[in-house]
């Protein structure tokens, strides 16, 4: 029996060792808010609905395990949903959404003419059998084989109720913004679905007591090279404290 108690300290000794802490958030410098401060032994501020942010971009090589753990509580007699995640970068700092590498199918259209920074609407050859769906958005210069993700060149949110098909079967799709750059006609375009606006490694709704969360992950977005880690709250503004916040890599 002292053999094996002895061989399971050791065992799990090693495997202590082998975790690298890669992020420790338990200080109010490594968060990119001013909101926060370091208060007994907790960090403590305010959150709303856009991301606090680590300070620091976390490197993620591939071939490893990274797990994201974090404690946190929100101050409130009312219920707060809180989420907590990271948020993944290409290797020059871009960030990589959920939009820019799920994509609706690999069918690929073509702009009928070209688009101007400006425009309101563009004209697809090639897609009148598409289903347009409501949260989806449009990725330029798409590939057929995918190789063009993660795809950051996306279009503004189309209005989709307001898409037509032309009698020559092309399609014309209006948007709610204006167009930032210009396309040729040809440009191939890929359907892309809209999605969360980071990874999540937990989420709660309880208030006024320490809620823990822990997710290990094997990889992130495909073309990630960094991360950092997040979190909010679904409310302009809520009291928050944490705690135990790292990221270890095996």
């Amino acid at each position: 029996m002292k053999k094996i108690i002895t061989a399971f300290f050791v065992s799990l000794a090693s495997v202590t060792l082998l975790a690298e802490t890669l992020f420790d958030g338990g200080k109010a410098a490594a968060w990119e808010s001013k909101k926060f401060a370091d208060k007994e032994g907790v960090v403590s501020g305010t959150a709303g609905y856009v991301p606090v942010m680590s300070k620091e971009f976390i490197q993620v090589p591939r071939g490893k395990s990274y797990t994201v753990s974090g404690e946190f509580k929100v101050v409130s007699d009312k219920k707060v949903p809180l989420y907590f995640g990271v948020t993944p970068f290409t290797a020059d700092g871009k960030v990589i959404t959920f939009t820019s590498v799920y994509t609706a199918s690999r069918a690929i259209a073509t702009l009928a003419k070209e688009v101007k920074a400006g425009d309101k609407s563009m004209i697809l050859k090639g897609a009148d059998s598409w289903k347009f769906h409501k949260h989806g958005f449009f990725a330029f210069n798409a590939k057929a084989d995918r190789s063009d993700l993660p795809n950051l060149d996306l279009s503004p949110a189309p209005i989709v109720n307001e898409i037509t098909v032309n009698e020559d079967g092309s399609v014309e799709i209006p948007f709610k913004k204006p167009f930032t750059r210009n396309y040729a006609a040809g440009t191939p375009v890929r359907q892309h679905f809209a999605g969360n606006s980071y990874i999540y490694a937990g989420n709660s709704s309880k208030s006024g007591e320490w809620v823990k969360f822990s997710k290990t992950f094997t990889s992130f977005y495909i073309g990630t090279a960094q991360i950092k880690v997040c979190f909010s709250v679904m409310a302009s503004k809520a009291q928050i404290e944490l705690r135990n916040v790292t990221v270890t890599a095996e």
